[in-house]
């Protein structure tokens, strides 16, 4: 049986009009933070969509399931994702949805870009104020680092070929002194690590410039193209 990675190849080659990059924002944020990354990659001939979603409003399980019946509603045969932080959780949430569909496009190419995959620490930071915890909304909760927290329950895209961009400063400081250890201001680099993914590359920027450093939209551009990192800072 041909796996989803030589079915998607197969697409990818046979019917290009039928492929899509979905660009998905994190908390808090607009799809302004990604109009860069979709200019470059509109630029090299690859069909986007800069999904808008209530990042702040709606709860994540919300988010996923919305997300799901946007792409469904597109219709694509293959789509890629390239997310930039909470947005990494938002493509997980949608697999519960996703995975669940076997008439769902086939997930190629995955780029998450400074992802809490298992919690971010400042979340840990925010929830530990019951003021902070309120005003931020539950997202904050679901975000902790814990084991048994939202973020850690979530499905990994174990069928796509999955690149992660991590944000760090290089040093034992980081860009957070509230976080202990090198951070890009919000997580640890090994909060974004699945153990999955193909790729990696580190890049030193705070979390909320990643999406507007040049590296970052090179590296973004070279994965969905070819599978690999290749322009590396």
């Amino acid at each position: 049986m041909l796996t989803g990675v030589l079915i998607a190849t197969l697409l990818w080659i046979t019917t290009p009009a039928s492929q899509r990059t979905y660009l998905i924002h994190g908390y808090a944020s607009s799809t302004l933070y990604m109009n860069s990354i979709q200019k470059h990659l509109k630029a090299n001939g690859i069909a986007t969509d800069n999904y808008r979603y209530k990042s702040i409003r709606d709860d994540l399980d919300t988010c996923g399931r919305k997300l799901f019946a946007h792409v469904k509603q597109n219709a694509s045969d293959t789509i890629s994702f390239v997310t930039h932080s909470m947005g990494g959780l938002v493509v997980r949430a949608m697999l519960r949805y996703a995975n669940a569909d076997s008439g769902f496009p086939v997930i190629w190419r995955i780029v998450m870009i400074a992802p809490p995959n298992h919690g971010a620490e400042i979340a840990d930071f925010f929830s530990a104020s019951r003021f902070l915890k309120t005003f931020l909304g539950p997202k904050v909760e679901k975000m902790r680092t814990d084991s048994n927290s939202y973020a850690n329950g979530l499905p990994f895209p174990t069928r796509s070929q999955v690149a992660i961009i991590i944000g760090a400063r290089s040093d034992s400081l980081g860009y957070n002194p509230f976080i202990k250890g090198d951070n890009d201001g919000y997580l640890k680099p090994d909060k974004a690590l699945l153990g999955i993914e193909k790729d990696v590359a580190i890049v030193k920027s705070e979390h909320s410039f990643l999406t507007q450093n040049r590296h970052v939209r090179n590296l973004v551009l070279s994965f969905l193209q070819t599978g690999a990192f290749v322009d590396r800072p």
